[in-house]
Parts: structure tokens; C-alpha cells; sequence
């Protein structure tokens, strides 16, 4: 994870934002893929972990992972 995303309270959301946080959640997914073993049909559980991981990080604050988890209810 180390692409360069700038945050959206500098610039503001734009399109490449867009993507580039699609690039890093997926590569992200894919390294918790690979360090489980590459298990089949946990896809949707390390994408969405990777998606919380890399939505913190770009967004600059835990918040937005704890809203995340008290969703999942």
C-alpha cells in the first residue's frame, strides 16, 4: 500500500481519486488473500477488510472503519 492518494479534504473528490482507491483496495485484498493462504471464497472478506483499511487511510481517521463494523450487525 503505498500508492499516493491525495486526501479529499485538500483537493476534494475526483475521478482518478476514484480509481486509485479502487487500484489500492484491490491490491490490498489480494495481499490478504495471498497471506491467508489463498483460500477460495473469502474474496468478499478481504475485500471488504482492504476497503476499510484503505478508506481510513485515505479519509485520515478510524472513524469511518468503527462505522463500518457497527454496520455489520
Amino acid at each position: 500500500m503505498n500508492a499516493d492518494i491525495s486526501t479529499p479534504q485538500a483537493e476534494g473528490f475526483r475521478e482518478e481519486d476514484l480509481l486509485q482507491l479502487e487500484i489500492c483496495i484491490a491490491q490490498r485484498a489480494d495481499e490478504l488473500w495471498k497471506g491467508s493462504g489463498s483460500r477460495g471464497g473469502t474474496d468478499l472478506i478481504h475485500w471488504m477488510r482492504a476497503e476499510r483499511e484503505v478508506l481510513s487511510r485515505f479519509l485520515g481517521f478510524e472513524r469511518v472503519a468503527a462505522a463500518m463494523l457497527a454496520g455489520q450487525h
